[in-house]
């Protein structure tokens, strides 16, 4: 030791510049202590913000990437994009719930007359302005089953939302802050399951179309989404799949509410297959039909994209025909067509390719149009569609598109062409190219015909064209193989419904329309809707039109489904429906004359004003309602004259249904309007308020304004207040979710009258289904509603008690609860019938 000292060499100066170092270390730790946690804070919160703004840019990208997915989900993407084309989808209002415990809004002109049909929204298209957009339907937070026929534009109203939500459109309220997730339901499970895991499978389906830039942050980003009730999922093509897919989703939405119980979501349908969906707390809203103003407004905004981006390319405009003829000929076309049909019929007329007047002439304009430069391609798109509706695949592996791949010009094995197209389409809806895939897959891709989905899967652009090829594939095939044996689905039905029109198949109809063990008629109803799109020569046609007319007369069948008989009628487009229309509003029965009078309107019928007007002195209010507002829609100057004396001279409910009648009109009847509340009359001033108030323009209100205040008459002022107060009032028909059942008022009084309490679960459900048995009559009506959205098997021999022996009130309300019992999936026969034990 004392050698090792002897050696060392100690640095004096050093040493002390490491004490005094270490001191002031020590020091300054002591300081700084105090500020420390700050510091830490900081960071954090630094760190906290710089990830929020990571995980901002990259939903940005999100949106961005969805934005330019749906751009392209249209029927006419090769020519236009969906903003240059796009008309405002609206969605039908529904009733009013019935609260027997409250004096909610008295309902307008049009929900006391019109039946709602969600399934046949037509007749209410016609006479109402009165309709709601997806954004204002989410607005109170229910979850939605979008419901509408195929081509009624379903997903193209999920686009639009999509394209206000990703823009921020201040018009959508809260929801521009909400992330959009849209799927389609053959992405969502395409082939290889992850059996209950929902997230899963919805990142998979995203990032199909998401852009390279934000496939690595998509699953950080959606799961903390729908974990803050952040997300809406909007899965389309639920109508597109067979029952057994059905069953699959609906696991996987079991996972993800109970995985993510803040989740928004809107699923797409058609009317009569909602099977499942409701027992998550889904409300079923219907899409409104188009009426004129839409259909022209589409024609006009056609006609300026085509002259901007279309008319400057063609190179031989020889004989081609002033766009300003064709949006007169084609405004000139009485039928009001689907998005779907007004969509091919536009786009043949300007095309100059049109080859009929009939619904399937335009589609099979459209394909020819699309194949024009494929002259060998027709079979195969025939023989894909085929082995679809065959298999009830709505999508395909490419490995069986071999039919689209005939024009290679290269001596490849099937094997490397099948690779070579596989490898490429994995970024053909990310890049939007289909340039590099082989044959006549890119042009068939390009122009939108066919649609690439995951795991190498094609399908076609719409079902509507997918069970029109299939159709032709049949044309001159045994169609039992194919479809006599298939569960009913949207896939065989479309098939069919081209099927009948071109070759016999007169015992098929008759067996569809005679199976009589259906309480709702959906068979006969089913081929009803065929008759919109048939040709006039059909041989099943007349027969079918014949069946449809006997069961609307029938003593025995409620109102909606009388409703829904006529509707099928009316949109036969066949002149012999006007002349029976004519001749049932003699008839005994007040429904038939209720109907009659709104059908009538529907056509337009000039000829039938004075039968209308006879109506006005009906002594049943629902029939004098009827012939209001059919004289309103027909406008002529001798249908105003029949309404301006019933608002002079008629008794006070028909100055009052008038008046509301009169603000249908934006023309004539507001300016009737206007003069009615500065007449000496006082009932008549009176009765201008009920239709000032349905008329939300500022002028409107100040006329009421004014009147509160300068009428001579208490009985009109008190009329304009309580007209101000209920505008304040927010609709009552955009839907809510339900309380859960020991939570509604109506059902807790219903149990205090009976001196009983409510408990939730199974003892609920039962009380429910006591009062429809000997509840009052509204309180039966408020058990009917909920029971439409959560229906209860054990319900079902009350329901057909009251749709049997209940008054026309209750009986129409049951009618309606077995409807959503049919499209819930629920078996509707006419044995439960009889006496229940």
């Amino acid at each position: 030791m004392s050698r090792f000292l002897q050696v060392f060499n100690f640095d004096h100066i050093s040493f002390w510049i490491g004490v005094i170092t270490g001191a002031l270390g020590l020091w300054l730790a002591s300081k700084a202590r105090p500020t420390l946690p700050k510091v830490w804070k900081n960071l954090r919160t630094n760190s906290k913000y710089a990830r929020k703004s990571l995980i901002s840019n990259y939903e940005e990208q999100h949106r961005q990437d969805t934005l330019r997915y749906v751009q392209r989900l249209h029927l006419s993407c090769p020519l236009f994009s969906l903003d240059e084309i796009l008309v405002e989808p609206q969605l039908m209002p529904p009733p009013l719930r019935v609260d027997p415990d409250g004096d909610g809004r008295q309902p307008d002109i049009l929900e006391l007359t019109i039946p709602y049909l969600p399934d046949w929204p037509e007749i209410y298209s016609r006479y109402s302005n009165n309709s709601f957009s997806l954004a204002e339907a989410l607005s109170a937070g229910a979850n939605l089953i979008l419901i509408g026929n195929p081509g009624s534009g379903k997903t193209f109203t999920l686009a639009h939302l999509i394209c206000q939500i990703v823009r921020r459109d201040q018009g959508i309220g809260d929801l521009k802050n909400y992330l959009p997730v849209f799927v389609h339901i053959s992405d969502l499970l395409p082939g290889d399951r992850i059996t209950d895991q929902s997230m899963e499978h919805i990142l998979q389906a995203v990032r199909s179309y998401a852009s390279t830039l934000s496939l690595n942050r998509h699953e950080e980003l959606l799961r903390e989404a729908f974990k803050n009730g952040r997300a809406l999922l909007l899965l389309d093509g639920w109508d597109e799949v067979p029952q057994s897919i059905h069953k699959e989703v609906i696991a996987l939405l079991d996972d993800l509410f109970k995985s993510y119980p803040l989740s928004r979501i809107v699923i797409s349908s058609t009317p009569e297959n909602i099977s499942g969906l409701t027992a998550f707390g889904l409300i079923p809203i219907a899409m409104a039909a188009w009426d004129e103003r839409q259909y022209f407004k589409f024609i006009r905004k056609w006609a300026k994209a085509w002259l901007r981006f279309i008319e400057p390319s063609i190179e031989d405009n020889e004989g081609r025909i002033d766009p300003r003829l064709l949006n007169a000929w084609l405004l000139a076309d009485k039928p009001i067509l689907s998005p779907f049909d007004a969509t091919l019929k536009v786009w043949a007329a300007f095309a100059g390719d049109t080859l009929g007047p009939d619904y399937v002439d335009a589609i099979e304009a459209y394909i020819l149009r699309i194949t024009e430069q494929m002259p060998n391609i027709r079979s195969g798109l025939e023989d894909f569609a085929l082995q679809m509706i065959a298999s009830q695949n709505i999508a395909l592996n490419l490995k069986r598109a071999r039919g689209l791949k005939v024009e290679y010009q290269s001596t490849e094995t099937d094997r490397e062409k099948d690779h070579q197209v596989i490898e490429s389409l994995g970024n053909v809806r990310r890049s939007g190219s289909f340039k590099h895939l082989p044959g006549a897959l890119p042009n068939l891709l390009e122009s939108g015909l066919l649609v690439g989905h995951l795991q190498d899967r094609l399908s076609f652009s719409h079902h509507l064209i997918t069970a029109y090829l299939a159709s032709a594939s049949l044309a001159n095939a045994p169609i039992s193989h194919f479809l006599s044996n298939q569960e009913d689905w949207t896939g065989k039905t479309l098939t069919i419904s081209f099927l009948i029109n071109s070759r016999d198949m007169s015992p098929e109809v008759s067996e569809l329309l005679h199976a009589n063990d259906d309480l709702l008629l959906r068979n006969p109803l089913k081929m009803g809707r065929w008759l919109s799109y048939s040709s006039k020569s059909a041989t099943w046609r007349t027969e079918t039109m014949r069946f449809i007319a006997d069961q609307v007369q029938r003593e025995d069948i409620p109102l909606g489904l009388r409703a829904r008989l006529i509707s099928a009628l009316l949109i036969s487009n066949d002149q012999a429906v006007g002349v029976l229309l004519g001749q049932l509003s003699h008839t005994s029965n007040k429904d038939l004359r209720r109907i009659a009078a709104l059908g009538l309107g529907y056509l337009l019928d000039s000829g039938s004003l004075n039968r209308l007007g006879e109506l006005l002195e009906d002594p049943d209010p629902s029939i004098y309602r009827s012939a209001c507002i059919a004289l309103v829609r027909i406008g002529s100057k001798q249908a105003f004259e029949y309404l301006g004396t019933a608002l002079l001279n008629g008794g006070e409910d028909l100055q009052r249904s008038t008046s509301e009648a009169l603000a249908l009109n934006s023309a004539d009847g507001h300016e009737i309007l206007k003069e009615a509340s500065q007449m000496e009359d006082l009932m008549v001033r009176r009765s201008s308020v009920h239709g000032l108030m349905q008329i939300k323009k500022p002028w409107a209100r100040e006329i009421l304004e004014m009147l509160t205040v300068d009428d001579q008459e208490w009985v009109v002022r008190a009329a304009a207040t309580q007209a101000l107060e209920e505008a304040q009032i927010t609709s009552l028909n955009i839907p809510v979710p339900l309380l859960p059942l020991h939570e509604t008022p109506w059902l807790i009084s219903y149990a205090g009258e009976r001196g009983m309490g409510i408990a939730p679960g199974k003892p609920a459900h039962n009380l429910l289904i006591a009062v429809l048995d000997d509840g009052s009559p509204d309180q039966q009506l408020a058990a009917l509603e909920y029971l439409k959205l959560k229906p209860e098997l054990e319900a079902l021999p009350s329901i057909h008690r009251l749709f049997a022996e209940g008054d026309d009130d209750l009986m129409q309300a049951a009618h309606e609860t077995l409807w959503h019992y049919a499209a819930g999936g629920f078996e509707i026969r006419l044995t439960p019938l009889l006496p229940v034990a």
